[in-house]
């Protein structure tokens, strides 16, 4: 496989999706958007960013491809079950579609975004919390700088949830 779109429709990631779904049967995944795989690539830059800072180039798919199937290989049981664990929680997150306002600077009442259906996760997903769980085992101290760069609200609150999530699941 060499590009990203190529990992996230292949047989071989469909498989990966579909042990997900044995241990988790109630997550609902979207169909394959052509969003998706310009999403992960971006997560990867900024991966690389907060590891490395601007030195040397930008990742090239194929190397993003070949990292994400090594580290099934190499972690498999306690990726898949960290998966499991950040579906749940990002489950139960109280989202706020128009983010965080300072005081005084709120949405009027008429302004504010309504949710109107859950679709369920991308695809994607998988791969993206591959990214966030190599962060939160191996280089947790990055981990706030990783959401802030990929614009998560409250990064260093969500971090630390995360990091939460991380230790609960390794004493399971």
């Amino acid at each position: 496989m060499k590009t990203i779109e190529h990992l996230l429709t292949s047989d071989w990631y469909k498989q990966v999706t579909a042990e997900l779904v044995q241990l988790k049967p109630q997550v609902k995944f979207v169909e394959h958007a052509s969003y998706e795989s310009s999403m992960l690539m971006d997560s990867f830059r900024e991966r690389k960013y907060v590891l490395e800072g601007f030195n040397g180039p930008a990742p090239t798919e194929e190397e993003c491809v070949q990292w994400i199937m090594e580290q099934i290989a190499e972690d498999k049981d306690e990726i898949m079950s960290y998966v499991v664990a950040r579906l749940a929680f990002s489950e139960h997150l109280d989202d706020d579609p128009d983010g965080e306002f300072a005081d005084g600077e709120e949405l009027d009442a008429g302004d504010r975004s309504e949710v109107v259906e859950v679709l369920g996760f991308t695809r994607s997903v998988i791969a993206n919390t591959i990214i966030e769980y190599d962060l939160v085992k191996n280089h947790p101290k990055q981990l706030t700088a990783f959401f802030k760069r990929t614009r998560i609200p409250g990064a260093a609150k969500f971090a630390s949830q995360i990091k939460k999530l991380y230790k609960q699941e390794r004493c399971l």
